[in-house]
């Protein structure tokens, strides 16, 4: 029989999480992990998974801190594509 921790691992990050993967993948310790989940930063464990074994679906994980990098950057985005416009009243060339 084979180990668990030798199955199915290779260079892919696994569906579902526990936090000390989670943390590992993104090289962070499980403390700073539980942290981000409880101020939202990540998401909350998959409620289809029992209480004592938590589990994290590793797709939203990556949709959440993508999504905060976007947020972060949408103020940037806005203000570069509106970049040499004038505001107020518009006059139209002769």
């Amino acid at each position: 029989m084979r180990k668990k921790d030798n199955l199915l691992r290779g260079d892919r990050t696994p569906a579902y999480v526990d936090r000390e993967t989670g943390a590992a993948e993104l090289l962070i310790s499980t403390d700073t992990w539980d942290q981000w989940v409880k101020e939202g930063r990540l998401p909350s464990p998959c409620d289809t998974f029992p209480s004592g074994t938590p589990r994290w679906r590793w797709e939203d994980v990556d949709r959440k801190l993508s999504s905060k990098k976007a947020a972060d950057t949408d103020a940037a985005v806005l203000g570069a594509a509106n970049f040499g416009k004038k505001k107020g009243i518009r006059r139209d060339a002769a």
